[in-house]
Formats: C-alpha cells, structure tokens, sequence
C-alpha cells in the first residue's frame, strides 16, 4: 500500500514551491501585506462600521460578479487595502453542486456520512470534497475577484469532515491513491487515518492550485496580488472532527501569510472536549493563539489573529460575549511575535441594527466604546514584548526557559474517544495554569534546527498522533544531543496499520523506533543522559492530567526535573499569573489569585478610560493597561504639556500649542469616541468640536482630578476636538 512513503515524496515537492511574484520589490509594496489592523464584511461601505483601520476583507461568497466588484471598489474609494475571502471548504448559495455555475449538478462532491447525507454548515452550504471540478470553480473565483480589483485572495478554512469519504467522487480518489479498493473510515483506525490523510492532501492541492492562479492572474494584470489562508487553529479541528492542512501546508512558499481564526465558538468547542474540572477559558484562548504563533513564527510568513466580539451562536447575552472577548484580546497579545490582528469579522453583528446577536442589536453602547479603545491598542501594538514579575512591572532578573508541546497535523487524522482533546490538552492546560512559558511545537518544523532552539524542554507523546516519517523521530533525537530535555509520555500505539512507516521498518509503533535510537526501553521508566541533553521516559498517559492531583503528582515534577537538567532553576515564572509589557502597554491574566500592578495606568477595557493609581485584579481576570506613569508620575512643571493618555480607535494627531489642544480622531459612525487628556496642571477654559468640514458637534466633558474625559460623535472621515487651556 502507499502510504507514508508517497505523502512524503508529496510534502518534499511542497517545499519545492517557487513563490511566483512580479519581483521582490513588488512584492514589498505589497499594501494588504503591510495592513497591521483589518476586518471582514459582507457590505459595501458603510459609516456604521467604517473602523479606521488598514485593510478590509470582503468575502460576499456567491455574489455576482458586478456585486464583488462594487463592493471592493466601495472600501477602495475610501483608502482602504482590500482582499477577497471565499469560502474552500463550502459551496455558498449552492452554486457548484446544483449545476448553476457548469449547467450540472455535481452531487457526488459533496461530503456525505456514512448515511449517505449531505454534511452542511449551519444546514445551509454543503461541506465540498476538492474535486477537480470544486478546484476549477474557485480558480474562475480567484481569477474573477482579481479582476474586480482585489489585493489579496484569502480561501477560507480549507477543511473538510474526517467522518465523510462516503461520496462516490471520494471512494474513486482513494483507489488512485492507494491502490486498492476503497475501504470506509469506520472500517479501521488506519482507514481513517488514510482517509484524512488523504483528504489533507487533496486539500493541498487546491490551495496550491489557487496559490498559482492567484500569481498568475496578478502577473497579467502587472499587479501584486497576495495569498492569505484563513484557517482554524488544530486544537478545534480536532473538537469538531475536521482535517485541514496547516502544519504541512508550510512547505508552500506560495502562501504569504494565514489569519489565525480564534473567537467564542471554537474556544468553547476545544473546553467542551476536556474533562478537566478547572479548565479554564482563557488557557483555551490562549492555547488556540499559540498554535498559530508556532505555526508562522520564523518562517517569513505574516500571521494576524482574529478575536470575534460574538459568536455565531446568538444566544448568548452580550454581558458573556464581552467576557469572552476581554478574555480572547488579552490571550491573543501574549504572543510578541505578531503585532498584526484582524480586529473582528462581520462588524455588521455589532455594530448595525437588525441582528439577533445578544438579544438584539447594535451592542451596548458601552461595549462598542470598549471595542474601539481595544482596536486602537492593536493599532499601536510593538511587535516585542518582555514577561514581567507582577508589581512594579520589572522584568524578572532569572532566564526563563520555554516548554514545547509536540503536535502534528496527524492529530486531526486519528479517531479519539470522547472528550477528544484530553491527550492532548492534557499536556498544555496544566502548564498554561500554571504560568509556565509553554507552547506548541509543530512536528512539521523539526527539520529546522533555529525552531527547535526555541524549546529547553519537549513533551512528547504519541498516543494521540502519530509522525509523517523517521526523519522527525531523527530531528528530536539530534535536538536532544544538542542539549535539550525531552519528556516521552505514553504508550506505544500503531493504529493498527500493516504498511505504516514504522512497520516498513521493523518497528511496533513509531514510539518504539524514537526510544531505539535512544537505546531506551518502551515500557520502563529511565531518566538518560543522550549527549549534551536528558530523555525522561515515563508511561503515564497525558489523558490522566485532568486531574489536578495527577499533575501534582506525576506532570509537573518531571517538568520541573527537566528544566533543571536544561540548566535553569526555581520557578519558570510567577506561578498561576501572566504578565507581560509590550511599549506601553501592559498585558495581564491571573488564574487562581489576586494580581497587584502598580504605577499610572489606564485600564483600556473600561469605557470610560479611567487613569488608576495601581490596580488589584481578581483572580481568573484578563487585564489590558496603558501605563502612563512616565506622563503623569512628574511633578507638574514647564516641561509637561496636556496631552491624550488614551482614545478609541483611531488617533490621527495630538498636537498643543499656545495652551490649545487640537485631537484628531478617527471611527465608525453612531457610537461615540472617548477621549482621555492629561490637564498638567492646567484648567479647561474652552472646549469645541466640528468634522472635518467644520460642522460643529456636541461634546460631553468630565473634569477628574488630573484627567478630563471627554465624548464626542465620531466620523469615519475624522472628528477634531479643540481645548482651550488656562494655567
């Protein structure tokens, strides 16, 4: 049978890829790549939601061309860089599979289960199998969205059921791949680890297929036209039985960036498939976030991460969804190595009445200002950023080491017992509570000896995934005897497979063949030196690590042994808190007590922008500050001047002079802009506000100490606000 050693002849070509663009230099100019801050909508331009940020992606899967074209051509007109999303994985407005686009029906490349039922998203657009005819579809898709005018193509979530394959199209496609009759999922763990295998592969080829089309066109029309995958994090594929290319979609150079797609829904469908009783929805956020960041990080591709104000679910109350969100924001800026974002997608959900979101829309008021003070934080966000003790904010004086968690694409191949995510959040949640430094390591990366420098300790398990070939077992072992620490968890698991590439090899399973070229035994418990480094084996399933007391008791003490043999010592960071300050900005969660911070600091996430002189945070609290200290912590004097502490999105200028303040903003209509000023020491003699073409408009003030606060309509194209000062 052909398996393995076909996927990774398959997974070597990719690598293979040359990314076709008009030159380097073009490339570099690239607007949509350069945009640090977008959105996504089904509208044309609308006030309501015209948030003064960089980019918009327009998605509109379905519409007619002339629809597409007004509707990019709509943000263009008013200075924005615009993509076009559509959706890989779905046939919307059922055009494809009911013979609307070709004249015929294409009924057998839809998904279907085992009952022969057309699987659908939201019961509305059927899930697609990427046949040639599906591929086809989306390159006129691709070719016409270029030609509307779009600067960015982006196929979202190219994905597909790993408990489908029962469609005719399917059964033809895996006799061409294995040679040999067609055998269901449900006939065996290895049939379904080949039937997603099989479906990854199919859904490389059509993002490759698009990546070309996408460079092709672009080149015709002496254009840069950038390629963007929007894809689910692995973790959530996993909760809801999906398979999609990520880690082995790195091999494509074509591909220019991804947009890590985080929010409510796939946050809470990670927690309903972990049975640990203190799980926690911030450590899913932030385990979901870290994927994406291990994903991309050092390979030249740009990231952005998305956080969704709601859910598709609407039946939340707007008081969860901006808990959720708070909790989601905060998470996603733990991670210094992006400083792009997709602010939210479908803003309409909020922002525009007519919407079931929450019990009716538009949000809150109060929110939407919360909304904005958050998006302009992003706007402003460094991309670095340094872990700090709690208190004073100083960076703690002792080298932290960082855990990795090993995980392939793989995992999303094998059936797992509900709750599914138990073996493999087993494994994170416990050192994510704890506050330790820990993240995902991609399987898929570990020929790249600068990636793996990235961890002092690995934690590997593979009873809930396997690796693609040898050659990953070989990269650990030469990162071990470079000095690092590895943790082999578990049993030894084959899935039950005759032509796997651990049988190839004489081998029971791939556990096995990683401890023999350790000269390890497989089922007794060593700590060995291997060169410069340590392997700690140990047979307890990571399954097991709901519960506290087994962490306790069997987790953590191995971790903390293997830290110490990496050459660090005491606590990794302060135990059960995060903190971290990137610029101004400082990013907190703390999981089981308080969180003291001290200085002058603005909590962003309050609507009114209070200045705080230092803040308490409860425990399981998210916090978001803007410390100002180095502002307002001076005597008053000559040297200070009035100035914004901080505004909702987006401040365009602040300027003094002649005792005037003069504040450019800049955001959607009907929901006002907040603006926080630092008197110095000076008292309010006139204030005043207009648009950009003078009308005048109304503006609220409160004097608060050394602070005055004030709220004003806000314009897409820009609102100024003029304070006279006296001494």
């Amino acid at each position: 049978m052909k398996t393995f050693s076909m996927l990774r002849s398959y997974l070597v070509s990719s690598l293979l890829c040359v990314h076709a663009v008009v030159g380097q230099e073009a490339h570099d100019r690239s607007s949509f790549l350069q945009a640090k801050t977008l959105f996504q909508t089904n509208r044309a331009y609308d006030p309501r939601i015209a948030m003064a940020v960089d980019g918009v992606i327009v998605h509109r899967h379905g519409a007619s061309d002339d629809a597409v074209r007004d509707v990019i051509q709509s943000w263009k007109q008013h200075g924005y860089t615009v993509g076009r999303m559509f959706f890989a994985d779905s046939d919307a407005e059922n055009i494809y599979w009911k013979g609307r686009w070709d004249g015929a029906a294409h009924p057998d490349d839809v998904e279907r289960d085992a009952e022969g039922k057309v699987v659908k998203c939201s019961g509305v657009r059927p899930y697609m199998l990427p046949t040639e005819g599906w591929i086809k579809y989306l390159e006129e898709m691709t070719v016409r969205s270029i030609d509307a005018g779009a600067d960015a193509i982006l196929p979202e979530e190219p994905l597909a059921h790993v408990y489908t394959g029962y469609e005719k199209s399917f059964r033809k496609l895996w006799e061409e791949r294995y040679g040999t009759a067609w055998q269901p999922e449900s006939a065996s763990e290895e049939a379904r680890f080949l039937t997603a295998q099989l479906k990854n592969e199919l859904y490389m080829k059509l993002v490759r297929r698009l990546a070309t089309v996408t460079q092709t066109r672009a080149g015709e029309r002496g254009r840069t036209v950038d390629y963007i995958l929007p894809v689910h994090a692995l973790y959530s594929n996993v909760a809801a039985r999906l398979v999609a290319p990520l880690g082995t979609s790195l091999g494509m150079d074509a591909i220019d960036g991804y947009i890590g797609q985080v929010w409510t829904g796939p946050v809470n469908w990670t927690l309903s498939h972990y049975s640990a009783k203190d799980k926690s929805f911030f450590a899913s956020a932030y385990a979901l976030y870290d994927y994406f960041v291990s994903l991309t990080v050092g390979s030249g591709k740009k990231l952005w991460l998305l956080a969704d104000p709601v859910a598709d679910n609407p039946h939340y109350t707007w008081a969860e969804f901006e808990n959720w969100y708070q909790h989601c924001l905060v998470a996603k800026l733990f991670f210094p190595e992006t400083d792009a974002f997709e602010v939210m997608p479908w803003p309409e959900r909020v922002f525009v009445p007519g919407f079931r979101m929450g019990g009716g829309t538009p949000a809150p008021e109060s929110f939407r200002i919360k909304l904005l003070s958050a998006i302009q934080v992003l706007q402003e966000m460094p991309a670095d950023g340094q872990w700090c003790a709690e208190a004073g904010l100083i960076p703690p004086a002792q080298r932290t080491g960082r855990v990795g968690v090993a995980i392939s694409d793989t995992v999303m191949w094998e059936k797992h017992r509900v709750p599914r995510l138990d073996g493999v959040y087993g494994l994170l949640m416990p050192l994510i509570q704890e506050g330790m430094p820990v993240s995902a390591c991609l399987n898929e990366r570990c020929y790249d000896a600068n990636y793996l420098s990235r961890f002092d300790v690995i934690v590997l398990c593979y009873e809930a995934w396997k690796p693609l070939s040898a050659d990953m077992n070989r990269c650990l072992v030469n990162w071990v005897e470079r000095g690092g620490s590895l943790i082999v968890l578990g049993e030894g698991d084959d899935l039950g497979g005759a032509n796997l590439w651990w049988k190839e090899l004489g081998y029971v399973s791939p556990l096995h063949h990683l401890l023999a070229m350790f000269r390890m035994p497989v089922s007794e418990e060593v700590d060995q030196r291997v060169g410069k480094g340590w392997v700690y084996r140990r047979v307890v399933s990571p399954t097991g690590f709901t519960d506290r007391e087994v962490v306790r008791k069997a987790y953590w003490p191995i971790v903390q042994a293997a830290f110490t043999k990496a050459g660090f010592s005491g606590e990794p960071l302060t135990r059960g808190k995060f903190c971290m300050r990137r610029g101004p900005f400082v990013v907190t969660h703390t999981f089981i007590e308080s969180m003291r911070l001290t200085g002058q600091l603005i909590n962003i996430l309050d609507p009114d922008l209070p200045l705080l002189d230092g803040v308490t945070l409860p425990a399981g609290s998210s916090g978001l500050f803007r410390d100002v200290s180095a502002l307002v912590g001076r005597a008053v004097g000559d040297a200070q001047r009035p100035c914004v502490l901080h505004a909702t999105h987006r401040l365009i200028s602040d300027d003094f002079g002649d005792n005037l303040s003069r504040v450019t903003i800049r955001g959607p209509a009907e929901t006002p802009a907040v603006i926080r000023l630092y008197c110095a020491g000076k008292t309010v003699k006139h204030l005043a506000a207009h648009d950009l073409v003078g009308n005048a408009l109304d503006i609220v003030s409160t004097q608060d100490g050394r602070t005055l606060k004030l709220q004003v309509p806000n314009r897409p194209d820009g609102v100024v606000v003029e304070v006279g000062w006296s001494h």
